[in-house]
């Protein structure tokens, strides 16, 4: 039954927050409201969940969900002027924190049930580190807010990154955890140097895992998944250290702390009565309702909706920061390794890897025959409407055979004698098998390109097939010996394309190769050129100075002016590498043409 109570305060709590989701991010983008609603709706879930067994949180969550569900409705059907625009925005980002929320509840919950503690804390703090955490803590939440929360922050990005590797130089345990912070540099730098927001939301999401992973020790030299759930178990953790500070004011002063139950007790009790006071008083004399009026509008406008909002963040930011340093800190934080030994039955494995090998060699021999060596085709189908269709189909079956090799490996890494050189040869062939796909969706996607130019999607995918080949590679030793993590390996080459985005000029490259298309008349249009960033400004001029269309050359003029300017009053914390450049092309255009 407490489950069940606790089920039906999470359906209130989640419908209020949504309240003050649309209310204190009304202002912000739909990318912005459903992120930052996500990562509200990912905490209150979370702390609601967690519970000492499995159907107590099962019992919880759909508890929640109905009370939740069915509230929302009595609520729209109340009002009927209920901003439902704001509000599927602000439950499609809900939604998605919810579900991250679930499998992390479910894993405190496991770790709940077989400790004592979910989060033991068996040694003090020493008193020196209590106060560096708690500045470091300050530092953070006045950075973030100050630095980073200004709309379309470039600068104070950069400078809040190089602040934090700073004071984490002399905090952290080890400076050689520091590794993995040299990504989170390139992420703020990217802020500076481009225009192009889409990697903003990402790179603040795995930055916080990024942090985690500082302090998380992996284990290189044995193939385990359970590395990934240490991260999220640190972060959990993380999380669970915010209360410190709090706790540790309260230690400092055991004495005190009736005086300040009290004192706290006093206001509770005051501020309500004040405010009763006031309206009364209001109401008995208009002089005085005049200048209270004018009191609470001046106390409103300075705390304004975004304020609170970056306030809020700022000390979200701070507080988890510090949470991640505490738990570098406690004992006993180093990751468990699966020791359990699967084992797969050799004959099963064997006819599926048969069949499916001899269903691919099918397929090889048609690529080489058809695709590669441009054999003639039947039915008089054309080389490009063959050629360009199957690309999504070959991808995807990339990923299957992937999965497929790593769990076989897994399956049969003990096995030896005849049967592990079998599997070994059946692995090593699937492998070959899928550098052949890549390499026809590789293929593929150029004739693509080469059809119509190069787009976001397209650069994209191209650069992943080509981190994909190096894990493939890594895959062909690994069959061999699997020895080291694959899992991590596969990790570190996804972060590592990830990171060279952030500082490869997409937007420009892919706007040199739609102009140039244009110029040699193999596109109609350059339409695609005009939604891109600042960072396409270069490429964009020298359209208008080689095209003869009088059209085209209002259109760059309009869309530089469109990127490079804003509605938001200039800060030092904006200034950015690629809107100062587009800026002073367009100067330099306007004192040409005068």
């Amino acid at each position: 039954m407490r489950y069940f109570a606790k089920g039906f305060f999470l359906g209130l709590s989640l419908v209020l927050v949504n309240k003050i989701c649309c209310y204190l991010f009304a202002e912000f983008s739909e990318t912005a409201i459903a992120i930052f609603s996500g990562i509200v709706f990912f905490a209150v879930t979370t702390a609601f969940l967690i519970s000492k067994h499995i159907p107590g949180l099962l019992a919880c969550g759909f508890c929640g969900f109905f009370v939740m569900f069915f509230g929302e409705i009595a609520v729209i059907e109340m009002n009927s002027h209920y901003p439902l625009y704001h509000f599927l925005v602000v439950y499609i980002g809900g939604f998605f924190g919810s579900m991250a929320a679930i499998p992390t509840a479910i894993i405190l919950t496991i770790r709940k049930k077989s400790q004592k503690e979910v989060f033991p804390m068996t040694q003090p703090y020493p008193n020196r580190l209590k106060g560096m955490l708690l500045l470091y803590a300050l530092i953070s939440a006045v950075g973030f807010s100050y630095l980073v929360m200004p709309q379309n922050s470039g600068l104070g990005v950069l400078i809040f990154g190089l602040l934090q590797f700073i004071c984490l130089w002399f905090i952290v345990p080890s400076k050689k955890q520091l590794i993995l912070f040299f990504p989170i540099l390139i992420f703020c730098l990217n802020a500076f140097i481009s225009a192009n927001t889409i990697w903003r939301a990402p790179n603040l999401i795995l930055s916080a895992f990024l942090y985690a992973g500082m302090f998380t020790k992996f284990h290189w030299q044995c193939d385990s998944i359970s590395d990934i759930r240490n991260v999220l178990v640190y972060v959990a953790k993380s999380v669970a250290n915010i209360p410190l500070p709090g706790k540790w004011l309260l230690q400092m002063s055991d004495k005190n702390a009736p005086i300040i139950k009290r004192i706290l007790l006093g206001l509770l009790l005051a501020i309500p009565c004040a405010l009763l006071l006031t309206v009364v008083l209001a109401n008995a004399d208009m002089v005085f309702s005049a200048k209270t009026g004018q009191f609470f509008e001046s106390v409103f406008t300075l705390f304004h909706a975004r304020t609170i909002f970056i306030l809020i963040a700022g000390i979200i930011v701070g507080l988890y920061l510090f949470g991640v340093l505490a738990q570098a800190y406690q004992p006993g934080i180093s990751a468990q390794t699966e020791s359990r030994v699967r084992h797969g039955d050799f004959i099963i494995i064997s006819i599926l890897l048969g069949m499916i090998l001899t269903v691919y060699t099918l397929f090889v021999i048609v690529q080489f025959r058809y695709l590669f060596a441009r054999g003639a085709l039947p039915d008089g189908l054309s080389y490009t409407e063959y050629a360009r269709k199957g690309f999504f189909e070959l991808f995807f079956l990339t990923g299957i055979n992937l999965f497929i090799i790593l769990c076989v490996v897994r399956l049969t890494r003990h096995a030896s004698g005849k049967k592990g050189i079998c599997i070994k040869l059946f692995c090593h062939y699937l492998c070959a098998v899928t550098v052949v796909l890549l390499i026809s969706s590789f293929y593929r996607m150029w004739l693509y390109t080469n059809d119509d130019g190069l787009t976001r999607l397209r650069f994209f995918v191209m650069g992943f097939l080509a981190f994909e080949l190096i894990g493939l590679l890594a895959t062909f030793f690994y069959i061999a010996k699997p020895k080291f993590n694959i899992t991590l390996i596969y990790l570190t080459i996804a972060l590592s394309y990830y990171t060279i985005l952030n500082i490869v000029p997409t937007d420009y490259l892919i706007a040199k190769n739609q102009i140039d298309r244009y110029s040699k008349h193999e596109r109609d249009d350059v339409n695609y050129v005009f939604t891109l960033s600042a960072d396409a400004a270069p490429a964009m001029v020298y359209l208008a100075e080689q095209t003869t269309d009088e059209g085209v050359r209002e259109m760059v003029e309009h869309v530089l002016k469109e990127r490079s300017s804003s509605n938001i009053p200039n800060r030092w914390q904006r200034y950015n590498l690629s809107i100062q450049k587009a800026k002073k092309l367009i100067n330099e255009n306007e004192a040409v043409a005068k």
